[in-house]
């Protein structure tokens, strides 16, 4: 006699913020959690670097808050899927009022940024990618710390590179902000 199959159970995003797990960035994704080790120290430079350029200019104008990446969104419009990019910006209209409450914002950022790991393989940033296509976030940046360039996709433009002659800018998400994407590799070695 044959017995039923047994199926992994999905765990909701709910169950997931409570989890403890080791060090690392952990990710939820159509219920099944993504573990990714610690990242390098040039990955957490670029971090830096982009948060304050970042943060500075939205404070300053009122556009709305920068988030660090231990910050989870809930995207809603997948299944039992929490992502945390390493930077993201919500415009201030979208924000809740009253605050934030406890949990993972249940929107979808902005603006995502993701910087690339030496470990992340390419199928599962394209998954990221496209899971944050899907849930509506008009922004994307890809920074890549090893060939000090910046992937750039957005709703209302073709996907361009940038390198580092070049200039990021906000583009209608950001209105007026321009940093050289040099400044993003400040205190990173070249390889």
């Amino acid at each position: 006699m044959t017995s039923p199959a047994r199926t992994a159970r999905t765990m909701t995003a709910d169950e997931f913020l409570t989890l403890h797990l080791p060090d690392g960035k952990a990710e939820l994704v159509r219920g099944e959690i993504r573990m990714t080790p610690l990242a390098g120290g040039p990955h957490g430079r670029v971090a830096a670097n982009l948060f304050r350029m970042l943060d500075g200019y939205v404070q300053k104008h009122g556009l709305g808050w920068v988030f660090g990446d231990r910050t989870g969104y809930e995207l809603q419009r997948l299944p039992h899927t929490a992502r945390g990019p390493d930077a993201s910006f919500v415009r201030a209209e979208r924000l809740p009022p009253g605050g934030l409450r406890p949990g993972f914002l249940t929107f979808a950022p902005d603006l995502a940024a993701e910087i690339l790991s030496p470990n992340e393989r390419a199928s599962e940033l394209e998954e990221k990618l496209d899971d944050y296509r899907a849930s509506g976030t008009p922004l994307i940046w890809v920074i890549d710390p090893r060939r000090r360039t910046v992937r750039i996709l957005s709703d209302d433009s073709p996907e361009r590179a940038l390198h580092e002659d070049e200039f990021l800018d906000g583009g209608t998400i950001i209105p007026g902000f321009s940093s050289p994407v040099a400044a993003l590799f400040d205190g990173v070695a070249r390889d």
